[in-house]
């Protein structure tokens, strides 16, 4: 059900994307299942190299990533034109000013999204306390590109009939059940307080909510569901999924606020399958054939 050769192409650079991870990640999917659920869609790698027309719900936290891919679904045209205009306007003082501004038409909004993300420093999205982005303008001489129209359009098509909600992500796991596959890529557990990409939206991510995912997927591995998560190799997580079936990949970072924190570094793939099926198969291992 996924593929990396024709797989629609994220829209916004996204610090801990999965597109590098891709090939590694499939080894651990499940080889059939009838809906993919993301409580944390982010960039969406995964989800965009799900085979279009498999049915499917993402959520995030993030208010305007949520919007953007509304609106990439219902308006991609509109959305096009808004980036077009911004790239023309293209400088230092452009960008401060459209990142104090906050658009009154979901169009424009979403283009500021994109805008800021394309030309922001390293592709960075991060919010302070009170929910405002915050990261400085990229310095670029030129207008990078903000958008590749075919691939535009087949996001476009892809989020057709899909769920797009902007829930907590316990609220999203706790409607799962058989038959359904939750990958969770939660904001990653920080080596240090320093070191941490998890401000992607004003409240964080504690480790309440670490313990709360665990839980969450808990509930819907027992009602049948298929469940992966992705996080970082730090002694809290370990010891949090101590038990379970825990892999380690390594991932290629190209975005980090400090260069030396670029390159591949580990992390941790959690893989659990639903109850029953873990179960049936212990039990046929004491299964006497007489055929």
């Amino acid at each position: 059900m996924f593929t990396i050769e024709n797989r629609v192409r994220p829209i916004l650079k996204w610090a801990g994307g999965k597109s590098g991870l891709l090939p590694q990640l499939m080894k651990y999917f499940p080889p059939t299942f009838n809906r993919l659920v993301e409580p944390f869609v982010g960039g969406g790698a995964v989800f965009f190299a799900l085979q279009s027309g498999v049915p499917a719900l993402i959520n995030d936290g993030n208010q305007e990533l949520i919007e953007l891919y509304t609106v990439v679904r219902d308006s991609p045209e509109d959305l096009m034109k808004a980036l077009d205009k911004m790239a023309a306007q293209y400088s230092e003082a452009f960008y401060y000013t459209l990142r104090s501004q906050n658009p009154k038409s979901a169009v424009h909004r979403a283009a500021r999204t994109v805008f800021l993300n394309k030309t922001g420093f390293n592709g960075l999205y991060r919010q302070n306390r009170q929910g405002v982005f915050n990261v400085p303008f990229g310095k670029r001489v030129a207008c990078p590109l903000l958008y590749d129209r075919e691939n535009l359009l087949l996001a476009s098509l892809h989020l057709r009939n899909v769920s797009i909600e902007n829930v907590d992500f316990e609220e999203i796991i706790d409607t799962t059940g058989e038959g359904d596959f939750v990958y969770c890529d939660p904001p990653y557990e920080p080596f240090s307080s320093t070191a941490s990409f998890t401000a992607y939206k004003a409240s964080g991510f504690s480790q309440d909510d670490q313990q709360r995912l665990k839980n969450a997927v808990l509930r819907a591995t027992e009602r049948g569901a298929y469940a992966v998560i992705s996080n970082s190799t730090v002694d809290f997580i370990l010891n949090l999924y101590n038990g379970w079936d825990v892999r380690r990949v390594f991932a290629r970072r190209a975005i980090n606020s400090n260069g030396n924190g670029r390159g591949e570094i580990a992390e941790v793939l959690i893989v659990r399958e639903p109850v029953a099926q873990k179960q049936w198969i212990e039990e046929q291992k004491n299964v006497v054939h007489l055929f």
